[in-house]
């Protein structure tokens, strides 16, 4: 038996890296796995017979619903500043689920060279890594190459906000397509292929076609996913305190907000994430 992760997953078949001598080793999941309902996804650690099957899923420390991936060390939340508009509430929207995965979001502002407008301090006083970037001055990368060496990492953004630009300029590639192994010259693939690929020193999930992340927090969730909320919330009066009621007296999150230390707009749109919940648990 031998350990390895997950590097591609399609049509039932999984590719799995061997720890042991960094080959690539095609297999099945094992009908044990199908019978406890656990499915192999991209990113998992495994143990697995050569040829064969994988035998056990090892220990996640966290895994998204959609799309479907694992053991990831931080998402690169790419948002462009004009075209499309730029959207507080989509960037919170990325921000909190990530951050309820506890994995690092980091976050990219593009198109910096069609706009005098800027963001980057916005989200810089709220604790975040933040690049924001100008093709045509080369500004703003210094940096941007260096947070990928020994880290396993995902692309996040709306449709149009240049994450494909960003990943053929970090490569030195020049491919016109949405897909990053297509970018990085790795051959063709549907789009419901999802890949581990090698790049800047550490590792990438190409996730082909998805331009969001499922919502996945529950209302008992939400109150305590950003970050600055959680480390607030350990204070506030009562440990159920959804920050938003006004019978919730000494809610701490409330009270960072009035002193400027949580963003107001931060806050504004916790509240209209808490509301959709509430009047549509599983519309969201």
């Amino acid at each position: 038996m031998e350990e390895g992760k997950i590097v591609k997953s399609i049509a039932g078949f999984y590719d799995i890296k061997s720890f042991k001598d960094h080959q690539i080793y095609r297999v099945r999941g094992s009908g044990k796995l199908r019978l406890l309902d656990m499915k192999p996804i991209v990113g998992d650690n495994v143990e697995f017979e050569k040829g064969e099957l994988i035998h056990r899923i090892l220990g996640r420390k966290n895994f998204f619903i959609r799309p479907k991936i694992a053991n990831v060390d931080q998402a690169i939340v790419v948002m462009s500043l004009v075209e499309p508009e730029f959207s507080s509430l989509l960037v919170d929207k990325f921000l909190i689920i990530i951050e309820n995965k506890d994995v690092k979001p980091i976050i990219v502002l593009t198109k910096k060279d069609l706009t005098s407008e800027s963001k980057i301090n916005f989200y810089k006083e709220q604790g975040y890594d933040v690049f924001e970037i100008n093709y045509e001055t080369n500004q703003g990368f210094d940096g941007l190459k260096e947070i990928f060496k020994h880290k396993t990492s995902f692309f996040v953004g709306q449709t149009g906000v240049g994450k494909t630009t960003l990943i053929n300029y970090l490569a030195n590639t020049n491919f016109e397509t949405q897909a990053i192994s297509k970018a990085l010259n790795r051959g063709k693939h549907t789009t419901r292929e999802v890949s581990l690929i090698d790049f800047n020193g550490g590792e990438i999930i190409d996730t082909p076609g998805f331009s969001s992340i499922e919502f996945d927090l529950t209302i008992n969730e939400l109150p305590t996913a950003f970050k600055a909320f959680r480390e607030a919330s350990v204070f506030c009066k009562y440990r159920s305190c959804k920050h938003y009621m006004e019978s919730e007296e000494d809610c701490e999150v409330k009270k960072r907000v009035k002193l400027r230390i949580i963003k107001e707009e931060r806050y504004s749109n916790y509240i209209s994430f808490l509301k959709r919940l509430i009047d549509e648990p599983t519309k969201y």
